[in-house]
């Protein structure tokens, strides 16, 4: 009996969702590294950028519950894929805000499309892997943040 599901293709799906996660949480935490140069292109008080890197994680959390209803519902492939295309669009458009405002808004969308992310992936895991890979496939898809993390917290002297 042929096996419908080959372990390389679960193995690559898990390759292509880290690479993923690792983008998801690299510009996550680039906002705190870039601190200076973004204050000094928008003037804000230290209390107007604590809430700049807080809305991203409020924005988040609450729409994960959201997240995770539309991932049951539709296709996880397109889940993810629209939630790459939307963060992708916000990034680009975060390079031409020129107000505070507009970098709050920015980063609140930013919340909204990466938190679809995570629950779409863990989904697709457990649809490419058995129960005794599901453990280490979700333990390196969780690795990929980290490494993101740790990457988008890398700068360079200026």
């Amino acid at each position: 009996m042929k096996e419908t599901n080959p372990i390389w293709k679960a193995w690559f799906v898990v390759g292509l969702l880290v690479f993923v996660a690792m983008l998801n949480y690299l510009d996550r935490t680039m906002i705190a590294t870039m601190r200076g140069s973004i204050v000094s292109a928008i003037p804000m008080s230290d209390a107007q950028f604590g809430l700049l890197t807080s809305v991203f994680s409020w924005v988040y959390g609450a729409f994960c519950p959201v997240a995770g209803f539309i991932a049951d519902r539709f296709k996880k492939t397109y889940v993810i894929i629209g939630s790459l295309f939307v963060w992708s669009a916000v990034t680009l458009l975060t390079g031409y805000v020129t107000t505070y405002e507009q970098l709050f808004a920015t980063r609140a969308v930013m919340g909204i499309s990466e938190a679809f992310f995570i629950p779409a992936a863990l989904c697709m895991i457990m649809e490419h892997h058995k129960a005794r890979t599901q453990s280490l496939a979700i333990a390196i898809l969780y690795s990929g943040n980290k490494i993101g993390q740790s990457l988008g917290f890398l700068r360079s002297e200026e």
